[in-house]
């Protein structure tokens, strides 16, 4: 299993081999988001050292790198968007991101847009996340955004999705993942979204360090699928393949 989104900054060690005894081998790990925008720099490398860390406790791991886009408009996002493409290169980073819009301001969209464009020249996947507030009209906000900036459709993912959204991501071609975090989707609904989609562009995270989570979501669900009979295929695309290949590890 390779778990989409993990918050490794706030798991301790216990935790992480916790997780590798249920099965997972693997994770992308978010940064925690910053307070503001002198903070997002060291976000980054905060990130990168939680990379760190899963890689010596045996994990593969790896992690992404973006400006948020709640400080659009402030004074030093032009210089973070020029440090961007060398944290980008650095190793163990494999994808732009988490981007989610908040207000969809113009402000907002521009920075959004800038990243997309950014990260469509230099070839890297983008990780979107899907807003809880407003979440259907600004995810539709962000899907035309999406297709605005002329970016691969298969290069993106959209995670924190629910029943009235998860189709509208897959119909345009996106892989759409579902986080299965208490404040996101509870694992009986994503059982059932999972028979009812099937495995293509579909992936899972736990979104595990974020607050109160549950830690053993994504195992549990496996399980799940298991026991319902899904062959080993489908299980092994929603759980691990679609996102190693995504990230460019398959």
């Amino acid at each position: 299993m390779f778990d989409a989104r993990l918050t490794a900054q706030g798991l301790p060690d216990a935790d992480l081999e916790t997780l590798k005894v249920f099965g997972v081998t693997g994770a992308l790990v978010v940064p925690i988001a910053p307070h503001a925008v002198d903070d997002v720099a060291t976000s980054w490398q905060h990130a990168l050292e939680q990379r760190r860390r899963l890689v010596g406790l045996g994990f593969e791991s790896l992690t992404c790198v973006g400006v948020p886009l709640s400080f659009a408009g402030r004074r030093g996002v032009g210089a973070l968007l020029e440090a961007l493409p060398r944290a980008l290169a650095e190793p163990g980073v494999a994808a732009l991101g988490p981007l989610m819009l908040h207000r969809a301001t113009d402000d907002e969209l521009a920075l959004f847009h800038e990243q997309l464009t950014l990260a469509r020249g230099l070839h890297r996947p983008v990780l979107v996340t899907a807003p809880a507030v407003r979440h259907e009209a600004l995810t539709t906000k962000t899907l035309a955004a999406l297709a605005a900036s002329k970016l691969a459709p298969a290069r993106v993912l959209i995670d924190g999705l629910g029943l009235k959204t998860v189709r509208s991501v897959l119909a345009r071609g996106h892989l759409a993942g579902l986080t299965l975090h208490p404040e996101r989707l509870d694992v009986d609904v994503a059982e059932r979204m999972v028979h009812a989609l099937g495995p293509e562009r579909l992936v899972l995270g736990s979104g595990a360090g974020d607050g109160p989570s549950d830690l053993l979501a994504l195992p549990r669900l496996v399980s799940r699928l298991k026991a319902a009979k899904l062959s080993g295929g489908v299980i092994g695309r929603v759980s691990d393949r679609t996102i190693r290949a995504f990230l460019g590890r398959s």
